[in-house]
């Protein structure tokens, strides 16, 4: 042993270690127990629960409360009434079973990711079970009604605009979980019973805030409905909106008024009564498809000026905008309104453009530019859902991920981007809108590729008119 130079202090002796003592050991289930006993200890004298027993949430609960938070208060304006009715409605009631049916469809198209297949499967199986209990109160509770209408002075309650809601939000069970074209029959259903029980109750009060939406609402589903299924609004549709003439006075009543003249117009021309099969005649088709477009252009330009887009120019490329510049609106619902109008003009622009008329050449040029422009209009809107706006002077940056909220925004413009490619002739835009939609698709939007997959065809055909209105079941 070395002898300890003067100054220094000796160093303690450290035993030799055996063999055992030098393996590494796996503690972290000693440590996990340590560390919940010591939280259970903390606990114990609290009113706070452990960690290790959260509360439980069924897919129901979660369903209900994603498509609450996501679709009624974040991205629709057609179920505003239903909070209110929710919170005065029995939980067993048919309102909520309803709500859990739209729900656990709308969960199953919110998660639609090919790894959660058998969840999805799940989902719609429970909402498909709720469907169909819901059918059977809404049909119990239908029954009740007509008993009381039977007395004279019966006059409607809030039991009739707690109907009117279910199947509201039946209808859109239906367009979530039937998405194909053969089931489109299906859609018209509910759309139809909510319309029924307005037309039905005797003494209506429209002048009702709540009662007034409702039908407003009823009435646009069945609009919809008609539109996908290809066949003309029935005669109580018209005959609602002549009631609610004195109560509704806006460009988007206006607006849903020629939207009516549209699909009574396409049904025409399938041969859908009153036509009674035969061809539909050019002239009465070109007719109708102008003086429509010119009622439509008036509703443009009297949109609310506070709907009104700004223009965001940029100095460097970005694959995510098309050209130089985008729009940027002040709301997604002023985006909604103004893109719906739009594409109304385009799909009746392309039917003037491909009706034989005398006016053929004057027709082609100016139907062409009138399309060249509104499918700027439209592409010009997506771009705001796809970047996150900031900075000074207006910074764009690409984001990685989307939020859910934007990805159902991304959704609601897939019609727009579907239209602007059916119908463009501009290749430039053809291939932006493509790579448009790839990318919707590689950020969580999966309707994307399926809008991508069915994107040749003419507009004209039936089918593909019928794929571009069943994109457009967010609509608000």
């Amino acid at each position: 042993m070395r002898p300890v130079p003067e100054g220094q202090t000796e160093l303690p002796r450290v035993p030799r270690l055996d063999s055992t003592q030098l393996l590494f050991r796996d503690e972290t289930k000693t440590t996990a127990s340590k560390v919940s006993a010591r939280l259970t200890a903390a606990t114990s004298h609290s009113h706070i629960f452990s960690i290790r027993d959260p509360p439980h949430l069924t897919w129901e609960d979660i369903s209900r409360d994603t498509f609450l938070s996501l679709y009624v208060v974040g991205l629709s304006h057609t179920f505003d009434t239903l909070p209110a009715l929710l919170t005065n409605s029995p939980p067993s009631g048919h309102l909520h079973i309803s709500l859990g049916a739209a729900s656990l469809a709308f969960m199953s198209f919110h998660l639609n990711r090919p790894d959660l297949l058998l969840l999805l499967l799940l989902l719609l199986l429970l909402a498909s079970r709720q469907y169909v209990a819901a059918i059977r109160s809404i049909r119990s509770a239908l029954s009740s009604n007509n008993n009381n209408s039977s007395n004279l002075h019966h006059k409607p309650n809030n039991d009739d605009e707690v109907i009117q809601s279910a199947l509201l939000l039946l209808d859109l069970y239906e367009k979530i979980a039937n998405r194909h074209e053969h089931q489109s029959a299906s859609w018209l259903s509910h759309a139809r019973g909510a319309l029924h029980l307005v037309r039905d109750r005797a003494n209506t009060d429209f002048s009702n805030p709540t009662t007034c939406q409702l039908a407003n609402t009823a009435a646009a589903a069945l609009m919809r409905s008609c539109g996908i299924a290809g066949i003309p609004v029935p005669p109580s549709l018209l005959s609602l909106r002549e009631d609610l003439n004195s109560y509704v006075r806006d460009a988007k009543w206006s607006f849903t008024g020629l939207v009516v003249g549209i699909v009574n117009l396409r049904a025409y021309m399938q041969g859908q009564p009153p036509s009674g099969g035969a061809a539909a005649c050019a002239s009465v088709v070109l007719r109708r498809a102008k003086i429509l477009d010119e009622h439509m252009a008036l509703v443009e330009k009297r949109l609310q000026r506070s709907w009104r887009a700004t223009k965001t120019f940029t100095t460097a490329y970005n694959p995510l905008i098309f050209g130089r510049y985008y729009d940027v609106y002040p709301s997604h619902h002023a985006t909604q309104v103004t893109n719906a109008v739009r594409m109304m003009r385009l799909e009746l622009n392309s039917i003037i453009r491909h009706v034989d008329g005398d006016e053929e050449v004057a027709i082609e040029s100016l139907t062409g530019e009138v399309i060249r422009e509104l499918t700027r209009h439209l592409c010009a809107g997506v771009p705001q859902f796809l970047l996150v706006i900031g900075g000074e002077g207006g910074t764009s940056l690409p984001v990685c991920t989307l939020p859910p909220l934007q990805r159902l925004h991304c959704c609601t413009m897939l019609t727009p981007l579907y239209l602007s490619f059916c119908l463009t002739e501009d290749s430039y835009m053809k291939e932006w809108i493509l790579q448009i939609l790839v990318y919707m698709a590689e950020h969580g939007v999966k309707l994307a590729s399926d809008v991508s997959q069915c994107r040749i065809g003419s507009l004209i055909r039936p089918r593909i008119r019928a794929r571009a209105w069943a994109t457009s079941r967010w609509y608000t």
